[in-house]
């Protein structure tokens, strides 16, 4: 099965210095992930030309596919589309298409020099349509530009993944114990060296007023066909523990 590898790059001081949660991310893995593509790598960059240009080169090098977010607004500190183009030594150019669906978009009079920034991109991009705000992102190479708002960016990377070569989706289930962690951890290592194929993961919780807990066990493989024989190994060592279970 050919496997398609993704990473994300998260662009903007103002994710690094706390002022705006990240929501991107998480939408864009649970995107690829549900779409036959597995993510490998998210990163979060600060709004300098040498930090976008060096891990975008790296990014694109690595994986099949780049997502970057944010930057490509109209102000002075939105610099990805420049630093694109440096990186993959283009021109940094009006884009005519961008620049006609823009000025087509803002009332007369409206369009000014800020916004006219939005239509400055590397040279030979495809655009990437926007159905909410009209200001288009673009694809270079295998690096999807997308802006930082998230419903606009949500809307922008539907249509990308339509477009996109995929494996098949990631088989994911969910095994939930009031088991401890501690209890569990030697028979979940035995199974996983049992059943190399897939990846088996364990997420402790505690709830402190009801002073509970257990382990959410993720059974997850991009390879096998089914993950059945697996959940009947963890049910079947939960059972022999005596702890309860549910696959949620």
């Amino acid at each position: 099965m050919s496997l398609f590898t993704a990473g994300i790059l998260i662009i903007g001081d103002e994710i690094l210095s706390g002022r705006t949660q990240d929501t991107n991310a998480n939408f864009i893995a649970r995107n690829l992930t549900s779409s036959g593509i597995k993510l490998e790598e998210i990163r979060v960059i600060q709004d300098s030309k040498k930090i976008i240009i060096d891990s975008v080169k790296l990014f694109s090098e690595k994986y099949n596919y780049v997502f970057t977010t944010g930057g490509i607004g109209p102000t002075h500190d939105d610099i990805t589309s420049e630093s694109l183009a440096e990186a993959f030594n283009k021109t940094y150019e009006i884009n005519s298409e961008a620049y006609n669906i823009l000025e087509k978009y803002y009332p007369e009079g409206e369009f000014n020099i800020s916004r006219q920034k939005m239509a400055k991109m590397p040279s030979d991009v495809e655009l990437i349509y926007n159905p909410m705000t009209a200001a288009p992102g673009f694809k270079l190479s295998n690096v999807f530009v997308l802006p930082g708002v998230p419903k606009i960016m949500e809307q922008m990377l539907q249509d990308v993944l339509l477009k996109l070569k995929k494996g098949k989706p990631k088989k994911i289930t969910t095994i939930n114990t009031d088991l401890f962690e501690s209890k569990i951890a030697p028979s979940l290592n035995d199974i996983q060296n049992q059943f190399t194929d897939c990846s088996i993961g364990s997420y402790p919780y505690f709830n402190l007023i009801s002073k509970t807990g257990g382990v959410n066990i993720v059974i997850s493989s991009w390879t096998m066909n089914s993950l059945t024989e697996i959940e009947k190994e963890i049910i079947k060592m939960i059972k022999f523990n005596g702890g309860n279970y549910s696959i949620v």
